[in-house]
């Protein structure tokens, strides 16, 4: 019972939030993010360094070991951010970015690209983060239907690997050197703390 609960809560937070945002929640009305109105994240738990911490725009950038440099955005819940600095040892718990909509390039723009996304932490309970997305301009690289994962070429030459969110439909219809426009979810920081 508290679990059905907990469920309707969120739903109802969802809808509330995304309402007075002026936004609406992915897959409302809209046949190519699917019926679903939360977007479930992966969440990656990892040691890193801190290269650098913005406490007004609340990002944080960190250098793990075997995978590079990662920006974060860090969500409110997350207390000590004023206490990191540059060089830190720290603990970091993130959700991975995730593509939350995707057209091709020459595809007029639909109002399903909505800008606000609601996202909740797979295995963290209740907790709902709201997500401002970033669009990009991209040349897809490989699709991987199996796991769901795209290999993006972006601007400047960048290679990137994107999760693609469960309720974006029509993933088969993607090929390699498809021009595409992606909406996605940056990385959010949701536990951050000193390595002792």
């Amino acid at each position: 019972m508290k679990r059905w609960m907990a469920c309707a809560a969120i739903i109802f937070f969802v809808h509330a939030a995304a309402a007075l945002a002026g936004g609406m929640a992915p897959g409302l009305g809209n046949q190519e993010l699917g019926k679903s109105s939360v977007v479930v994240a992966d969440v990656v738990e990892t040691t890193a360094v801190v290269e650098a911490v913005d406490y007004t725009k609340r990002t944080l950038r960190l250098k793990i070991p075997r995978e590079g440099v990662l920006e974060l955005k860090v969500d409110r819940e997350v207390k000590n951010l004023e206490f990191l600095k540059k060089g830190d040892p720290v603990k970091a718990a993130y959700t991975e970015p995730l593509a939350v909509f995707m057209r091709k390039a020459d595809a007029p723009p639909s109002p399903a690209e909505s800008r606000l996304v609601s996202v909740v932490p797979k295995g963290r309970g209740p907790a709902v983060l709201l997500a401002e997305t970033v669009q990009m301009a991209a040349v897809v690289e490989a699709v991987d239907a199996k796991t769901r994962k795209l290999t993006l070429k972006v601007a400047g030459g960048r290679t990137r690997v994107l999760r693609v969110d469960n309720g974006l439909k029509h993933l088969d219809g993607i090929k390699k050197g498809d021009a595409v426009v992606i909406r996605m979810i940056e990385a959010i920081a949701i536990k951050v703390e000193k390595r002792k």
